[in-house]
């Protein structure tokens, strides 16, 4: 089955800027779903507008929704394989029915741009008429009508950002084996993964009867895996991801040493656990376990700052009641410890 990506925002949020990195990127092409209009508009000898996609520039045409038809044909005939569709007009259902009318069944993956006023305002290069700036924003961003499941970008690089994903045979088993889980500690339990990858240990929690299961990730092509499994999921770097609902189980696996502001989240992890966080960290090596210390580490691909024991310990004291820890398994040979910390 064909796979598009769908990115969808209002006039200068960064979505064809996106289009073209992914495109180069995955080796796909991209098209522009705003060229249909332009091409309707020379048909029509309709004026160039500034906002020529917006619904109100076309009321007097009653033939519009067939020449879309018409021209999408026209925009789409040469595209084989999966492929990259970026506009505004993605907004609308009747573009995105259309669309799969002539391109048939295929997996979708929607991604809305939605720029906070201020940044936009300072980048946009387009005059909507001084006061009205504000009105006309909120007016382009009430547009969007949802495709039942789309990701919200405020930040559109973070589609960019992409982490080594660790992964050996045997690794995983391992790994859920030293959670130490069973039905009688998840069954009715809501669980989050922070830093989820492909979801297969919210799946597995979801096996021993978790209900719901979320999943975050920087990584917009594991949460994809992740949902199709059954996990709700969300795009997000971490150091930004803001809790909505509070968890009996927050899960942050193998992620940690990666987040910027390592303690802020740990606090915003506190104040979301109902029963249990669990943390699988990189520790410092042990000259330095003693130590109060973030610890620099270099691959050549990325930098990151790995805690020493010590440090985990005033943290880990500072928002939870107890804690335990044991070893865990590491397929980059680093030294890592579990610890399963309680409200």
């Amino acid at each position: 089955m064909r796979n598009i990506i769908y990115l969808t925002g209002i006039t200068a949020s960064g979505k064809t800027t996106i289009a073209k990195k992914l495109s180069d990127h995955l080796n796909i092409p991209f098209v522009k779903a705003d060229d249909i209009y332009s091409m309707i508009a020379r048909e029509l000898h309709h004026p160039k507008q500034e906002q020529l996609v917006m619904p109100e520039a076309w009321k007097e045409y009653p033939d519009f929704g067939l020449l879309k038809i018409k021209y999408y044909r026209e925009l789409l005939k040469d595209i084989q394989g999966d492929f990259i569709i970026e506009g505004f007009p993605l907004f609308f259902e009747q573009d995105r029915q259309i669309i799969e009318k002539i391109i048939g069944e295929h997996t979708k993956t929607f991604f809305r741009f939605v720029l906070p006023f201020d940044i936009w305002r300072k980048y946009a290069d387009i005059k909507f008429g001084g006061s009205h700036l504000k009105a006309d924003f909120l007016k382009l961003n009430g547009y969007f009508e949802n495709p039942g499941f789309h990701y919200e970008l405020e930040d559109p690089n973070i589609l960019f950002v992409h982490y080594a994903k660790y992964q050996r045979e045997g690794f995983t088993d391992k790994k859920w084996e030293l959670l130490k889980f069973d039905e009688a500690s998840l069954s009715g339990k809501s669980v989050i993964d922070l830093g989820c990858n492909e979801g297969w240990i919210g799946r597995s929690c979801m096996e021993l009867g978790a209900s719901p299961v979320f999943g975050v990730d920087y990584n917009w092509r594991y949460l994809e895996i992740a949902r199709s499994s059954g996990l709700d999921v969300e795009l997000s770097d971490l150091d930004a991801f803001e809790f909505k609902q509070k968890f009996d189980i927050v899960l942050c696996l193998a992620v940690f040493h990666y987040v910027r502001d390592k303690e802020r989240l740990l606090e915003k992890i506190a104040a979301a656990t109902n029963e249990l966080f669990i943390l699988e960290v990189p520790v410092t090596n042990q000259q330095l376990e003693n130590h109060p210390v973030l610890a620099l580490y270099d691959t050549g691909q990325c930098q990151y700052f790995i805690p020493s024991l010590a440090l985990l310990d005033i943290w880990l004291k500072r928002y939870f009641k107890s804690y335990i820890k044991y070893e865990s398994v590491a397929p980059d040979n680093s030294r890592r410890f579990i610890f399963k910390c309680y409200k």
